[in-house]
């Protein structure tokens, strides 16, 4: 198959997953469904598939989708002439992402869209959340960063890992929704203009002060480093608590609860990149380093859960940090290929 001058560019509106392998994947699909007889492209997708085992895994998944409701209703009306091209070996190795990329260029192109739809549907469960974050969302962070944002008030925020803001600040407003994960603002007074953060349960309202927000776990969590601010409970009856620098209090789906006085060190060591807690359940500890570490960290059974442990470390390591927290509980750690962590 011939590379053209666009290869491994991919169209600005085309749909891109987050993960590569499964984003090449879900591209030979379509591809195959809108030319499947097409010998140049199987052998090419032979060959991609043939170079890695993770590929042949990623689109076998997708070939599974097949007898989904969703899929069939997408391709009854307009089906392939054949079916999807059966594995074989192949010696060719190499493949161009011309052909991978033409799913949003190539003639029949709205068939192999309402396939691609489909596939999306299917698979929605884990595409969603992402693609909400892209929608709405006017900074996100990855894994791992931690990053720090001028906003238009000249108020600052520390976006920590993982996590999600949308701004509004027209007409005199000066609201972010925190969508995701955990955020630390430091506010300009201007008594004229409310500040306000919205989370999952709490609406936080200032006129100027430093305090941090997370929404993890089904919470959400509001500490006040200085100055004053209420937190309102979104849902009816919509409580509201005072607080007081030093103060912390949660928010979940049963309401706020009373404010409690962690040690400030501790609860927002993460804006300096560092984790520190106190005879903490090692479970607990864990839920917290997941968010910084890129694969999945996995405790099997349930000895482990309960160990009490105390520490300080930096974020930027946290495999580093699992390792000496495994050594403390008498834990055995398998690390897997991509970064998977078992402890057990």
């Amino acid at each position: 198959m011939e590379q053209d001058k666009a290869d491994g560019q991919q169209d600005a509106g085309a749909y891109r997953h987050a993960d590569p392998i499964m984003d090449q994947a879900l591209t030979w699909f379509v591809v195959l469904l809108d030319s499947p007889a097409d010998p140049g492209t199987h052998d090419a997708y032979l060959a991609w598939r043939n170079r890695d085992p993770r590929h042949a895994a990623a689109f076998d998944r997708l070939s599974s989708l097949g007898s989904m409701p969703e899929l069939q209703e997408a391709t009854l009306a307009h089906p392939p002439q054949t079916a999807l091209p059966p594995v074989r070996s192949s010696s060719r190795q190499g493949v161009t992402s011309s052909a991978a990329r033409r799913r949003s260029r190539r003639g029949g192109g709205w068939r192999a869209s309402l396939a691609a739809a489909a596939l999306l549907l299917a698979i929605g469960v884990h595409l969603q959340p992402m693609l909400t974050l892209r929608l709405t969302a006017d900074h996100r962070t990855a894994t791992g960063e931690r990053r720090e944002i001028a906003l238009p008030d000249r108020s600052r925020l520390i976006l920590d890992t993982d996590s999600a803001v949308a701004l509004d600040f027209a007409e005199g407003r000066r609201h972010v929704r925190l969508l995701r994960g955990q955020a630390y603002f430091d506010v300009v007074r201007d008594p004229a203009r409310p500040f306000r953060v919205t989370a999952g349960f709490s609406e936080v309202k200032v006129t100027g002060t430093a305090f941090s927000v997370q929404s993890v776990g089904g919470r959400d969590a509001v500490f006040l480093e200085r100055g004053r601010v209420s937190v309102t409970r979104r849902e009816p009856p919509g409580q509201t608590v005072a607080l007081v620098p030093g103060d912390r209090v949660t928010a979940a789906a049963d309401g706020l609860s009373a404010p409690t006085r962690p040690d400030p060190a501790v609860a927002l060591a993460w804006t300096d990149g560092r984790y520190v807690f106190h005879d903490q359940p090692f479970a607990a500890v864990v839920d917290t380093l997941r968010r910084y570490h890129a694969a999945p960290v996995i405790v099997i059974g349930d000895r482990l859960a309960g160990a009490r442990v105390s520490g300080n470390y930096r974020l930027d390591d946290p495999t580093g940090a699992i390792r000496s927290l495994a050594g403390v509980v008498g834990a055995r750690v398998t690390e897997l290929p991509a970064g998977i962590i078992l402890l057990r």
